[in-house]
């Protein structure tokens, strides 16, 4: 997903207004954004604000000193445009385009202003949200940054039994759950918890039906095999929890879901493995 990240033109005012807190997460956010080489564009006529420089430069909160310093560097490193080429990157926030554009602002006035990392995420899935099936699947990977998503996954989505445009929604939000829950399913299987009771307790925190695999001739199809980075060692691991999406008056087999595998440490980073996005295997 190719996206420019604009710093709002008044963003001066929101410095001054946030609690250091805001200025410590929106700090972070602006740190992950250079660093993952994402373009973002500042207006010009921002950087020329004296209101900017001496809030920048100002002593007057001890506190908030090395939160400056950093801030003002941040900036620096911006990519500077003109007034027009600004506002036409401007107009296209919220519309699907081969760029997506996000600005980054303390007033959340819609889902594509973002001060904090967490929003970025809900912002750029609400970008996937609208995408087609292609573009979707090869997105996935960068929206989901606890997840690792098979090689071929979108082979998986296309055997999907309902039209893919009225599940992306509920696959997103399965899959944002799956994602949230990576330090939960780490704690569980650190505590030797057995997949049944680790799909019990999703189900009690997140409300969506989740279970292992049941017919064990199937367990076959969601082995994966990879390398143990502390150990050096293959691993084979079985992706055979899964969430069930919503029925919706269909053949209770032909339940589309996602097979996933809950983490491992050495295997990926400890990253869930989702391996399949469809029909019932």
């Amino acid at each position: 997903m190719e996206k420019v990240i604009l710093w709002e033109k008044e963003i001066e005012k929101d410095f001054a207004k946030a609690s250091e807190n805001q200025l410590d997460d929106f700090l972070e956010l602006v740190r992950f954004v250079q660093k993952n080489g994402i373009q973002n564009v500042i207006c010009k006529s921002t950087l020329d604000k004296a209101e900017l420089w001496e809030w920048l430069y100002s002593k007057d909160q001890i506190e908030l000193n090395d939160i400056k310093r950093e801030l003002s560097r941040r900036l620096e490193k911006a990519e500077c445009k003109e007034e027009r080429e600004y506002e036409e990157f401007f107009g296209k926030i919220g519309k699907l385009l081969a760029i997506k554009i996000l600005l980054l602002a303390f007033k959340r006035e819609n889902v594509y202003y973002i001060s904090t990392i967490a929003e970025y995420y809900a912002s750029i899935r609400n970008y996937l949200a609208l995408e087609k099936k292609n573009d979707f699947c090869n997105d996935l990977q960068e929206c989901f940054p606890n997840i690792f998503f098979v090689e071929g996954i979108e082979t998986t989505v296309n055997t999907l039994n309902r039209k893919f445009e009225d599940m992306r929604e509920e696959i997103i939000e399965h899959l944002i759950r799956i994602n949230d829950y990576y330090r939960k399913f780490s704690d569980m299987l650190e505590n030797h918890k057995s997949y049944r009771e680790i799909a019990k307790q999703f189900i009690i925190d997140t409300g969506i039906d989740c279970s292992p695999q049941s017919g064990r001739e199937k367990v076959q199809e969601l082995k994966e095999t990879r390398i143990n980075e502390e150990t050096g060692q293959e691993e084979t691991v079985v992706c055979e929890l899964h969430t069930k999406f919503k029925t919706f008056n269909i053949d209770k087999e032909k339940q589309d879901r996602i097979y996933f595998f809950p983490g491992k440490q050495g295997i990926l980073g400890g990253r869930i493995i989702v391996k399949h996005i469809g029909t019932h295997l």
